[in-house]
């Protein structure tokens, strides 16, 4: 169930009230976030993860020649930056929050953890002023 159906099922709105909706899953599929989660479980993280297409773009920036290589050097960046998302959750630094900051990759970056489209926790890495 869609956290917005019950809202729009005798709620406080009705459908007309609604301006505009875009889901997570809408945002994934239009290329607006990038899905990291398969990544993400082998790091630890058990929550669907993805991120902005600025922090994707981060993570390519260094295109690599052989395609091979390019790909290995991809999944480092990647992993480099779950990893340091991880390692600022450990210290501390989300608790009584729903934002962690780190850095990664010469960047500083966020990650945010909040409902999906179903009400799940996910989590979404961002740069700092993305939101």
């Amino acid at each position: 169930m869609n956290p917005n159906d019950e809202v729009m099922s005798g709620g406080m709105f009705s459908e007309d009230d609604l301006i505009y909706s875009y889901t997570r899953a809408q945002a994934l599929a239009d290329g607006v976030l990038i899905d990291l989660s398969e990544r993400a479980r082998q790091c630890g993280i058990k929550y669907p993860t993805a991120c902005t297409g600025s922090v994707w773009a981060l993570i390519e920036a260094t295109p690599e020649p052989d395609r091979d290589m390019h790909e290995v050097a991809e999944a480092v960046r990647i992993s480099a930056v779950l990893f340091a998302m991880l390692g600022a959750i450990r210290r501390g630094g989300a608790r009584g929050t729903d934002r962690v900051e780190f850095q990664a990759l010469g960047e500083a970056l966020y990650a945010h953890c909040g409902p999906g489209d179903d009400g799940e926790p996910v989590i979404t890495v961002m740069m700092q002023g993305e939101d």
